[in-house]
């Protein structure tokens, strides 16, 4: 405890103020560079760069989403239910379900988000249905093929996804996302819009769905490691 009019003893809590200090500091620095979200390319300037204040707010820690915050939180998944025998376990064999207008047409639609994994390893994919759709009527954990035949997906797992769509500055081969996805639409000023990232949570490219599996990309954003 420090104590006034003992030299040694204020040398000594000066010195633990400091380096209390520089711990804080170094603390706020590590923290801010383990969720810091870059820019590297666009098709709006404007438009991207909110994107990267609204991501920069919302990631936590270890550079993944809070899906209950915004741009994430309008749309609202629901836990999917199928006839047959299921996993004892939603880590690597969940089904989601969402309304929304995926593709902007004016028409909600049925997007349906299955979570699966790869050597242990969660990996994410859509299929997209009109709202109306009895789909997840036909489909059961034994047979999901009335939900895998739509041509309307993203389905990569095990594959790739290049960012070649946007010019990349200063780089010899254009980066990809790789072999594990992670796939999460989000609303702002009522346009829905897609985030894409992989394993590595490095890149994340924010696209549009054009239906029939296309995306449009709209922004390359990286995330330095910290």
């Amino acid at each position: 405890m420090c104590e006034a009019g003992k030299t040694g003893t204020m040398y000594g809590c000066t010195r633990l103020g400091f380096l209390s200090g520089m711990f804080l500091a170094t603390f706020l620095l590590i923290s801010a560079a383990a969720s810091s979200v870059e820019l590297v390319a666009s098709r709006d300037t404007l438009f991207c760069e909110r994107v990267v204040e609204l991501f920069q707010k919302n990631m936590e820690e270890r550079r993944r989403f809070n899906l209950h915050k915004e741009p994430f939180s309008p749309i609202t998944w629901e836990p999917v239910s199928l006839a047959g025998l299921g996993p004892k376990t939603r880590y690597c064999s969940s089904l989601d379900k969402a309304i929304v207008d995926l593709d902007n047409d004016g028409h909600l639609d049925l997007v349906v988000k299955t979570t699966f994994c790869m050597k242990g390893a969660p990996s994410d994919s859509l299929y997209v249905f009109p709202a109306d759709s009895a789909v997840l009527d036909q489909a059961t954990w034994q047979d999901l093929s009335p939900l895998l035949a739509t041509p309307d997906k993203f389905e990569r797992t095990g594959g790739t996804y290049p960012l070649s769509s946007l010019r990349i500055e200063n780089v010899a081969v254009s980066p990809a996302l790789t072999t594990l996805f992670a796939i999460q639409p989000f609303i702002l000023d009522d346009v829905t819009y897609v985030s894409l990232t992989d394993a590595r949570h490095e890149w994340i490219v924010v696209a549009k769905y054009l239906r029939g599996g296309r995306f449009e990309d709209q922004c390359y954003l990286r995330v330095p490691s910290s």
